[in-house]
């Protein structure tokens, strides 16, 4: 399951470290223990935790210091609270500080499960929008859809919010005062490159689309945002593609597969290459790919027969074909043959983008 999520548990009680630990690591987590919150802190600096219970009331420093010690090291670790007392003031501290939950003993380890679960499949939202009527309105539907999000007001604030916590996706309007949407994207992408961006805009959507994708957004939309349909779909999209980005580039030119592997993983695609269909068909025996970007003309077997290969070994494959020649004499033999699109060489990398969209939607 979740092998590869490790977890502090951080309490005085033996039965407790004892019990919760066992019940998580059955479920597959990597758990680590302390007895207390000057240890829970020292294993804070070794290992990187995606979740940490503590303890309220612990000998030497209480729950409410280890937490605000751990997230100087980890800002990122999702903090839950135990408790077997009603601490008003450590409660009230506990949740100013940002603390996910207050979970009390005994405690009830199906809830625990559940909240693990749930926290750690929760798309993390950021809204950047210097009017009120539109960031706070978009929270709200976000929120009632499950949504984790947060608000900021303008760039700057986005900026310095992004180099403490990832946020899986952003919204961010074009028009806002000290620097514009444009401008943070950029600065978002060098401090989190694997965050996807929607750029708002109450201008010609058209002709900002291929400046904003050219900068590292995922797609542009319109303000105001009437189609509320439409956007949560679009975010489904992009939550999907946050999990399903794994892309091979099949090209016999050295300089072609090393651009576009390189584009892609600036975007947070995982990406594979293959020189030629042979090791191509072979990868895809190996490895599941979700798309695939296969060149028409290659030595040893053309892109076709790749095609084939691919298809025989992975039907659920996107293949789509690149050329050099006419399109229009490749388009229609290469999607009656179970390719998903063909693209015209040299790529164009925001028709490339958009494409990807585009398959992960089918």
């Amino acid at each position: 399951m979740q092998d590869q999520v490790n977890i502090l548990v951080v309490d005085d009680e033996p039965g407790i470290r004892t019990t919760l630990s066992a019940i998580l690591e059955e479920e597959g987590y990597n758990v680590v223990v302390a007895e207390d919150g000057y240890k829970g802190i020292e294993a804070a600096k070794k290992t990187k935790f995606k979740i940490a219970f503590l303890d309220l009331k612990m000998p030497g420093i209480n729950g409410v210091e280890t937490f605000k010690r751990i997230k100087k090291i980890s800002p990122n670790t999702i903090i839950f609270f135990t408790t077997a007392f009603f601490a008003e003031d450590l409660l009230k501290e506990a949740v100013k500080l940002g603390a996910q939950a207050i979970l009390y003993k005994p405690l009830d380890i199906d809830l625990i499960l559940k909240v693990i679960k749930e926290d750690l499949t929760k798309t993390n939202i950021l809204v950047v929008d210097d009017e009120f009527a539109i960031r706070e309105p978009l929270k709200g539907l976000l929120e009632d859809r499950g949504y984790k999000v947060t608000i900021a007001e303008d760039g700057h604030a986005a900026i310095e919010m992004a180099k403490k916590t990832h946020f899986d996706i952003m919204f961010i309007d074009v028009v806002m005062p000290g620097i514009d949407g444009l401008q943070t994207l950029e600065e978002i992408k060098k401090v989190d490159p694997k965050t996807k961006v929607i750029v708002m805009t109450g201008q010609d959507v058209e002709n900002l689309t291929e400046k904003a994708i050219s900068r590292g957004a995922s797609t542009c939309i319109p303000k105001p945002i009437d189609d509320m349909d439409e956007l949560l779909q679009l975010l489904r999209t992009i939550k999907e593609d946050l999990v399903r980005t794994n892309i091979l580039v099949v090209d016999d030119e050295f300089s072609i597969r090393e651009t576009l592997k390189g584009v892609l993983e600036d975007r947070g695609y995982k990406v594979a290459v293959a020189e030629d269909g042979l090791a191509a068909i072979e990868k895809a025996k190996k490895t599941h790919f979700d798309i695939m970007f296969i060149d028409v003309v290659m030595p040893g077997i053309d892109g076709f027969k790749t095609l084939e290969g691919v298809k025989k070994v992975d039907p659920k494959t996107k293949l789509v074909m690149m050329t050099g020649h006419d399109i229009e004499d490749f388009v229609e033999k290469t999607i009656s043959r179970g390719a998903f699109a063909c693209m015209s060489k040299p790529i164009d990398m925001v028709e490339l983008l958009q494409l990807i969209i585009k398959a992960i939607k089918k």
